[in-house]
């Protein structure tokens, strides 16, 4: 059934604009600041363990929504939304990854997809069924003022779309906390998903630099797969005196394996395949030759060269992962992820940081501990047991980047079955 867009615009008050709602979502309060505190505790406890070169970056706040389909599970948070992105800063994540498009009226908004219906909740995902009056070509991002945008709901309780303005006041107001607790600050990773967007965006961090000093450009990262709008933003920035800043490059599968070795679904013809001979000269040449900070690229895709040049041109490794939220029943992430911050600085972009933050620590832990080991879980239905673990039994890691780690189904494929 076709729906009225000024029925989605105006019907519930949970839709308009209010400024003090807004407030309250760019602001954390005493208890949540206190929250944000402890869960930095634990991930302090990780660093400790991985050299400090492991930081866990909150993938769209909490991790994909729109890969469930027109709705969701209702204990997920809409990506890319300030609820969302809140979460995630409580959880005590190190960085924060997000999306950015220009809205028709020339402002910058954080989403995943130019395509609105990809995330407006309850809209049919494939574009076959807009709401009234819409079309493929009018209902997009960049032809919304950000007051449509704002009408829209991306979640069950009228969650909407942010500026980018909104999430970097959110950013900034829990790094003052950090800060003034003596804690590293939140990096803002933002990937430019919209080339057109470039001087809009070094508008908004001209802006900030000027009015908060809690967000210099050492605590922005940005990452695209628009090579191009990459090297613009670069030049651009440093015309405007913004020296050092961060860029990692995204590279993308067939990248690294050559387009021959790949299937239509993005998985490789031979799961055995080493890297494309040019793969590593064409990567040095686009981060070194450019003074990028590093490589963004998908963590099953990982391996030794890869991170060789990283190591050699002292660049980091951000390792992206997408709807993979079943942590517990996969180690091959874990045993990757602590081989590669024993070599260089890693970011990884997970769903959830306090549940890849517990199975890194239990593999640290199981993987250096000396002698048996009693350990704590709690089983799928809460309940509490223990087991005895002997670390001797682990096998060595370091052969992971010779394979690399085996990519799990799909967390929302596994939901539907």
């Amino acid at each position: 059934m076709n729906v009225s867009p000024t029925s989605i615009y105006t019907t519930s008050a949970i839709h308009k604009i209010d400024e003090q709602a807004d407030l309250i979502l760019t602001r954390l309060n005493e208890s949540e600041k206190q929250t944000m505190l402890e869960n930095r505790s634990y991930s302090e406890m990780l660093k400790e363990r991985t050299g400090h070169h492991l930081l866990l970056t909150a993938h769209r706040g909490t991790g994909p929504t729109s890969v469930f389909g027109s709705s969701f599970p209702d204990k997920y948070l809409p990506e890319n939304t300030l609820q969302a992105i809140k979460a995630a800063i409580l959880q005590g994540a190190d960085a924060i990854e997000i999306d950015i498009f220009k809205s028709g009226d020339g402002k910058v908004v954080v989403t995943h997809d130019d395509e609105i219906w990809r995330n407006a909740f309850q809209v049919e995902r494939s574009g076959i069924q807009l709401p009234e009056g819409e079309t493929t070509e009018s209902y997009l991002v960049g032809q919304k003022t950000v007051e449509e945008l704002k009408r829209i709901p991306l979640g069950r309780n009228g969650e909407t779309m942010p500026t980018l303005a909104e999430v970097m006041e959110l950013v900034n107001d829990a790094n003052q906390t950090l800060t003034l607790y003596g804690k590293n600050t939140i990096i803002l990773n933002i990937e430019l998903k919209d080339a057109g967007a470039v001087n809009e965006t070094l508008d908004l961090l001209a802006d900030d630099l000027d009015g908060h000093a809690s967000a210099p450009l050492e605590s922005i990262v940005f990452c695209s797969f628009k090579h191009e709008a990459l090297k613009e933003l670069k030049e651009k920035a440093e015309q405007r005196g913004m020296s050092g800043i961060n860029i990692a490059p995204g590279i993308k599968t067939a990248d690294l394996f050559g387009k021959d070795n790949m299937n239509p679904d993005f998985s490789l013809k031979d799961p055995n395949a080493g890297y494309h001979p040019q793969a590593m000269d064409n990567l040095r040449k686009l981060v070194e030759g450019n003074d990028f900070q590093g490589y963004d690229g998908i963590l099953w895709d990982l391996r030794e060269p890869i991170v060789d040049l990283a190591v050699t041109g002292n660049k980091a490794i951000h390792a992206s992962t997408s709807d993979f939220r079943q942590y517990a029943d996969n180690r091959d992430f874990s045993h990757l992820l602590l081989e590669l911050s024993n070599r260089v600085d890693t970011f990884f972009k997970c769903d959830n940081v306090d549940d890849a933050r517990k199975v890194l620590l239990e593999s640290s832990i199981l993987l250096n501990g000396i002698g048996i080991q009693m350990m704590y879980k709690q089983n799928s239905t809460g309940e509490d047991y223990f087991y005895f673990y002997r670390p001797n039994d682990q096998q060595d890691t370091s052969a992971i980047l010779q394979t690399g780690a085996k990519k799990p189904i799909a967390y929302s494929k596994l939901e539907r079955n």
